[in-house]
């Protein structure tokens, strides 16, 4: 039995753990998910250009409450500005990796070690 000692966050009084994992290109991941679901926190746009240390949200993290959940936990630093891409507006935010890593440490550490061209084991 594994015992799990991450910090979680709640969303529509239900709890939340938040996962770090990589794009193929090498951009951060995020995900929330508890024992019955699972969604996605970015989006990777392939061909639109970022600056390192910032993400791609996607676009419904502003309507169902999650941004403001992931602000008041200070996991997201800032919004930065907005992508339209598609017609859509995408936010860009400025995360705080250390914070973040509170939530899941090791997928900050597999992230940073991927992006650094390392051999990951999991």
């Amino acid at each position: 039995m594994i015992i799990d000692y991450r910090k979680k966050i709640k969303i529509n009084n239900k709890l939340y753990s938040i996962v770090v994992d990589t794009y193929p290109n090498k951009r951060i991941w995020l995900k929330y998910k508890n024992k019955n679901e699972e969604h996605d926190l970015t989006i990777n746009l392939e061909d639109a250009f970022i600056d390192a240390g910032h993400i791609f949200l996607d676009p419904v993290v502003k309507t169902n409450g999650i941004l403001k959940e992931l602000k008041k936990k200070r996991i997201i630093r800032e919004i930065c500005g907005v992508l339209n891409y598609q017609y859509v507006d995408i936010p860009i935010a400025i995360l705080n990796m250390g914070i973040l890593r509170k939530y899941d440490n090791s997928g900050v550490d597999h992230h940073l070690l991927k992006v650094s061209g390392g051999d990951v084991y999991d």
